[in-house]
């Protein structure tokens, strides 16, 4: 029963995290990027010192997790970018994948990880990679009617946000791995390193913090708090049923993502040959990063 309902809010946490704050409107990226992290903080330090776990972070530990943290920022700046250019549905779908293969690249590089794969293994390993790629193809194709006018320029731009939230996110795992700090304990430092890096990013800009309206606000933290429960759920499920098949399940927030930007955010429009595309992509997409998450 438990397993049910951390898998529910896990799916539902980072499968609706990014709607909230989607049409508020935002000095620049960086603005809303610090709202999010610094909604995550609050959470972290609340379940930190309800659960106690981090005094057993030693000044190392730490120190690797706070900069995990701040490559985390800098991917949600690049995601942020991501979806104000492209949209949530294709750019969720995007870096989704990517933050999968990416991780697990980085698994075989430097954590020895995939390095005895048997025939088969290599056989799905193949097809797990074509199918992403060809999801994300069908993603990144799939132009909307009021994408035919989007400037060039705008849409690499949000292109490369995608990509870019691709590989920071699912590279910022690295130095918290190193650390040896387990998942609960290294919450907090990681939500510091997020919410510094995101502060830096945004004293950088130059730009006001102040949003329009205390709702604005508010619904920019609530993207912060929606990632940060998806967070937990997902921590609280991997300890009940293990890591492979907490992973295959977070795997669903992709498909919720994308029927929220197509049916309620209309990005792109719900019926049209883009919202078909962008929601096979999505699909397949999926699949392949489940299969290659699962793979021994």
């Amino acid at each position: 029963m438990h397993s049910w309902l951390y898998a529910l809010i896990t799916v539902f946490g980072w499968g609706t995290w990014l709607a909230p704050s989607q049409r508020v409107k935002f000095p620049n990226q960086q603005i809303k990027n610090l709202y999010v992290a610094g909604a995550n903080l609050v959470i972290a330090t609340v379940v930190a010192l309800l659960q106690g776990s981090v005094r057993t972070v030693t000044g190392a530990m730490f120190w690797l997790t706070f900069g995990g943290g701040l490559i985390w920022a800098v991917g949600g700046l690049a995601a942020f970018t991501g979806t104000a250019k492209l949209g949530m549905a294709k750019a969720f779908g995007i870096w989704a994948p990517l933050n999968i293969a990416v991780s697990l690249i980085w698994g075989a590089l430097l954590f020895d990880e995939f390095i005895n794969l048997g025939g088969g293994a290599i056989v799905l390993l193949s097809l797990a990679i074509l199918t992403i790629l060809t999801g994300v193809v069908l993603i990144i194709l799939a132009k909307g009617s009021d994408e035919e006018t989007q400037d060039k320029r705008e849409f690499r731009l949000g292109l490369l946000g995608a990509i870019g939230a691709g590989i920071l996110w699912g590279s910022y795992f690295i130095p918290v791995k190193i650390s040896g700090v387990s998942a609960w304990a290294g919450a907090f430092p990681m939500a510091l390193g997020m919410a510094a890096g995101s502060a830096l990013l945004a004293a950088l800009s130059r730009q006001n913090w102040k949003l329009a309206s205390i709702s604005d606000a508010g619904r920019a933290c609530l993207t912060g708090a929606l990632w940060s429960l998806g967070n937990y759920g997902m921590l609280l499920l991997v300890g009940v049923i293990g890591a492979g098949k907490g992973f295959t399940i977070s795997q669903l927030s992709v498909v919720v993502s994308a029927l929220i930007g197509i049916y309620w955010l209309h990005e792109p429009a719900p019926r049209s040959r883009a919202a078909r595309l962008t929601f096979i992509g999505c699909v397949l997409a999926m699949l392949g990063g489940i299969v290659l998450g699962n793979l021994k």
